[in-house]
């Protein structure tokens, strides 16, 4: 890899981390038993939260595809959760029942994905690739109906 590649990957793997330690914290600080009990409401825009998923999606997607990355289950691990909190977090953006149903699957198809890589070395490369594939299809069909051009 040249040393620019290897600059944007740093960059975008930082960024991704900076941004899912950000969206972590305000779980942690939102949960059902803290400040927020009863009353959560997001404090991001929908077009904000779904800028920052797309980030994670995208650093995802190339760790995904990337089978010699350093830290690789490990990072796929961390991401998958930062996308299932976002998604979490988009059950609360929207009153209509199939936003909040597609924003629960991907919460709960992110949830499988950090489950798999957990397993790191005995992580089953198939069962990866096919969450990788729910969690797009996911996005997709949500996008075809709420996303504006």
């Amino acid at each position: 890899l040249s040393i620019l590649r290897i600059l944007d990957m740093r960059t975008t793997t930082f960024a991704a981390c900076l941004l899912t330690s950000c969206v972590l914290c305000f779980a942690f600080t939102s949960r059902g038993d803290g400040p927020a009990a009863g009353g959560f409401k997001p404090v991001a825009s929908v077009e904000g939260l779904m800028h920052g998923q797309g980030l994670v999606f995208k650093e995802l997607s190339s760790l995904a595809a990337n089978k010699s990355a350093k830290e690789r289950m490990e990072n796929i691990e961390g991401l998958s959760q930062a996308l299932a909190e976002f998604a979490n977090v988009n059950t609360f953006n929207r009153d209509k029942e199939d936003y909040k149903a597609w924003a629960a699957q991907l919460r709960d198809t992110a949830l499988a994905l950090s489950k798999e890589a957990e397993k790191d070395k005995t992580a089953d490369e198939a069962q990866i690739t096919k969450l990788m594939g729910q969690l797009k299809n996911t996005c997709q069909s949500c996008h075809d109906k709420y996303q504006e051009d």
